[in-house]
């Protein structure tokens, strides 16, 4: 098939993905407005077909000769595991709100990703430990991310709480304990996801501390010692909500920086 036809049936795809993942978002919205307590099925059926449509474009992309990991391409992708592991939690536990939160991002990112131009060049042959340590990096983000909408959450749901407002939203949400315990979950998970890709890094990136690496090498060992204090102070001091959204916060931000930031500057604005 023509790379013209194949860019036409991606861009058709990532259409076909962004108005089922706003769907299924909009659903969601309706159900909380509705007070409904239950997870209906026809939520999840169109976010899931939106999550397959996304990983088709995704797969297609990085494996055609052209690959590469540009910014774009990258939060599409980051976006599309949050999406995964929000439903994965949906699944097993009443978190929905991450649904409205999510899916309108990864409708975004992948229609950006899919019809605009790639900011980096095409990566001919990528050694698998490079692969290790950039899809790590990309999955422990991705936890962050979500730990960090969890974590604005928590704190949200803690406030009310006090003030002794529960009505609206907080009356469909799990018990302050159990959201709190999630949060800290995907923290430690990506706590441990981001050590692999920093030992990946230390054995298969060539050349880790040069001068366009180390701004991010040493901003992502940073945001590592903050989560890994967090996780400390959790388990061994039962740091709560405050001090652990404000790590969780800072860590994140570290990460953007050290990762995003430098993609943005290097193929967006120096190219």
């Amino acid at each position: 098939m023509p790379d013209s036809e194949i860019s036409q049936l991606l861009a058709l795809t990532a259409t076909g993905a962004a108005a089922l993942y706003l769907y299924t978002a909009a659903l969601q919205l309706l159900r909380l407005e509705k007070r409904e307590d239950t997870l209906p099925k026809a939520v999840l059926i169109p976010g899931l077909l939106a999550l397959v449509l996304h990983g088709l474009v995704i797969y297609t992309g990085t494996t055609s000769v052209s690959a590469s990991f540009g910014f774009y391409k990258v939060a599409s992708i980051t976006f599309w595991l949050m999406g995964v592991l929000s439903v994965a939690i949906v699944i097993a536990r009443p978190m929905q709100t991450l649904l409205i939160a999510i899916f309108p991002l990864a409708a975004i990112s992948l229609l950006v990703a899919t019809l605009t131009p790639e900011t980096a060049r095409p990566m001919t042959e990528t050694p698998r430990g490079l692969l290790l340590h950039i899809s790590t990096s990309i999955i422990a983000y991705a936890l962050f991310g979500l730990g960090m909408l969890q974590g604005l959450l928590v704190l949200q749901q803690s406030r009310l709480l006090r003030q002794h407002k529960t009505r609206g939203l907080i009356r469909r949400l799990p018990p302050l304990d159990a959201t709190e315990q999630l949060m800290f979950e995907l923290i430690l998970s990506g706590t441990v996801i981001l050590s692999i890709s920093i030992i990946a890094g230390i054995y298969y990136v060539q050349d880790l501390f040069a001068q366009h690496l180390i701004h991010k090498t040493v901003l992502t060992v940073i945001a590592w010692i903050v989560y890994a204090i967090l996780t400390v102070g959790h388990i061994r001091h039962g740091w709560r909500v405050n001090t652990a959204v404000m790590l969780c916060g800072s860590g994140f931000a570290l990460l953007t920086v050290g990762f995003y930031g430098s993609k943005l500057v290097l193929e967006l604005v120096l190219s």
